[in-house]
């Protein structure tokens, strides 16, 4: 694993470089089906959501996936929209600066929480337009799966 420093250098690139021209429910419904097949081939289970605006556009459970994963979705999403990172970006900065969220932002873990697999959905032109978040997996692998599955996404989009 590479050091905090390298890992958030690491995913301020990503967050530049994973970024989509345009995005709509089409767009989300190939995307999610992009990292469910991605979560099959390494046998995960993972529950997907993808959100644009408030507006869910992608959910799919696994078999094998809870409940609760939807609540660690809505507090990861909470996470990105409030410090517009990835969520483990967020958890990893903080957590280097010795900061948490209730004693240093006045956040309710009940609404947050700092956990890997929430990305910033980022259009052009838009900005930050909402997320893509995996959760199933412990911390760095929620995280790998969705920036792994939207770069499949992405370069198969550029190549056509």
């Amino acid at each position: 694993m590479l050091p905090t420093q390298q890992q958030l250098t690491q995913m301020q690139r990503e967050e530049e470089e994973l970024r989509f021209r345009t995005f709509d429910a089409e767009t989300a419904l190939s995307l999610g089906l992009v990292l469910i097949e991605e979560a099959r081939q390494t046998h995960k289970k993972v529950t997907v959501d993808i959100t644009r605006n408030g507006h869910r556009l992608f959910l799919h459970a696994m078999e094998g996936t809870s409940p609760e994963n939807e609540d660690w979705i809505r507090r990861k999403n909470n996470t990105v929209a409030r410090f517009n990172q990835s969520s483990w970006h967020t958890a990893l900065q903080l957590r280097s600066e010795n900061k948490s969220l209730v004693s240093d932002f006045d956040l309710s873990e009940n609404e947050f929480v700092l956990a890997g697999g929430a990305f910033p959905l980022h259009v052009s032109g838009e900005g930050l337009i909402g997320t893509i978040t995996v959760s199933g997996l412990p911390d760095q692998e929620d995280h790998d799966l969705v920036t792994a599955g939207i770069r499949r996404f992405l370069n198969e989009q550029n190549a056509k």
